[in-house]
């Protein structure tokens, strides 16, 4: 799944949204970024929300699993909305295969209304970070990565498992799915394989 590059359709948005995102990564160490992060894990669960007609509202879980899949997208983003199938498709063969495991959606949306409606059209099943707690949360939003789509999966002690970035390289989604798929130990469902993605706008400036 290719990683968006936006620039032809907001440029100026895309620009500030990628070079936060840029910053971010390269600002650890990559083994600083896949080291165990406590209370990675209790911070997202406080934070979590789903929405509603009007909304969103706070939600809690029943039972936190065990392996949590961050998917970081936005509504802007084309190939983000490409990705969410075969996301949703892969979830739910892993839960009725007995997987204890669950996606969590981090948004890097221009606007709560915008998280709101890409979560209904999209039908995400799963909950979302809150919007308006992301910028008191660096430690989720830096895994993030240059540009969206992204799939962080986070073992039970907030352990990075995989990310599609490795600093500034992709490595795509579907290496993150197969991790996800493994550490559960379940039947894998059929993974498809996404196309190599182009480089985000930034990195392919630099190498002019």
């Amino acid at each position: 799944m290719p990683a968006c590059a936006t620039a032809s359709e907001r440029p100026h948005r895309a620009r500030r949204r990628l070079a936060r995102g840029l910053a971010f990564v390269l600002a650890l160490p990559c083994a600083a970024i896949h080291a165990q992060q406590p209370g990675l894990r209790d911070a997202i669960a406080n934070a979590l929300v789903v929405p509603t007609e009007h909304g969103f509202e706070a939600f809690a879980w029943e039972q936190e699993p065990e392996i949590v899949a961050l998917y970081f997208g936005a509504d802007w983003c084309g190939p983000c909305h490409a990705f969410v199938p075969e996301l949703r498709r892969i979830r739910a063969a892993l839960r009725d295969a007995g997987a204890d495991t669950e996606v969590v959606y981090v948004s890097l949306d221009e606007s709560e209304p915008e998280m709101r409606r890409y979560m209904r059209l999209q039908r995400m099943p799963w909950p979302a970070v809150d919007f308006r707690r992301l910028r008191v949360l660096p430690a989720v939003t830096r895994l993030a990565g240059p540009a969206p789509p992204n799939l962080v999966v986070l073992d039970r002690d907030g352990r990075v498992l995989a990310s599609g970035w490795q600093g500034r390289r992709y490595l795509g989604l579907e290496p993150v799915l197969r991790t996800w798929i493994d550490a559960l130990g379940t039947s894998a469902p059929d993974v498809a394989s996404p196309p190599s993605p182009p480089l985000p706008v930034p990195l392919q400036e630099t190498r002019r």
